[in-house]
């Protein structure tokens, strides 16, 4: 056992005495090049450039414009809307119910997940929104028919907000991404919304050639 030990121990110094341990060239197997990678921010000034020098990036940049410019003068339609045939009202409850508690920034709860809260027991909003179609002029005329800028929110579902404006001198909203129509489950133009004691009010009305 002994004697095992020392040889083990005599092979282990053997490993750490000078040149024990010798590098030995095998030669070279095969092409060898440089590691380069391109820096990600000079590829795109050139590009950028290359573009810029190419007229590129002024035809995208207009392209953008136009686009843009189209968009607010005749944002996207809301689908799906049909005219009042016949006179049809209706209440929206806009009441919530929490799923959580709701705490100040002293981490007080002030509301616990359970509690059914009625907005409008808060708010003194009162403004009537007359919901309709921009293209068509009996709805055109029958959302300028009654009040005004402080009593009357004119809403759009379809049509040119800016070329209404500058033809009537009243401001005309639009009903981006169907947030009011959703909510008030409208889906017959004109609609006209009022707020009673703890609903809101949604009433459809015909007008023109569907009377």
């Amino acid at each position: 056992m002994v004697s095992v030990r020392l040889t083990a121990l005599a092979f282990c110094l053997s490993l750490l005495a000078p040149g024990a341990m010798m590098a030995k060239d095998f030669g070279t197997h095969g092409p060898v090049w440089e590691i380069a990678e391109p820096n990600l921010l000079e590829v795109i000034n050139a590009r950028l450039s290359a573009m810029e020098d190419s007229g590129e990036l002024d035809d995208m940049r207009d392209e953008m414009q136009d686009t843009t410019r189209a968009y607010v003068n005749r944002p996207r339609p809301v689908p799906g809307l049909l005219p009042a045939e016949e006179a049809h009202s209706y209440e929206v409850d806009l009441s919530i119910t929490l799923d959580r508690d709701l705490m100040d920034h002293r981490g007080v709860v002030f509301a616990r997940a359970g509690t059914r809260i009625n907005p409008l027991e808060y708010s003194h909003f009162n403004q009537r929104i007359v919901v309709f179609d921009g293209d068509v002029p009996d709805q055109v005329a029958f959302a300028l028919s009654e009040g005004n800028e402080l009593d009357t929110l004119l809403v759009l579902t379809n049509g040119a907000p800016l070329d209404l404006m500058r033809a009537h001198g009243r401001r005309f909203y639009f009903d981006q991404d169907a947030r009011i129509t959703s909510r008030f489950h409208i889906t017959r133009l004109p609609s006209v919304i009022t707020r009673g004691e703890r609903v809101m009010m949604v009433e459809e009305v015909p007008v023109g050639g569907t009377q």
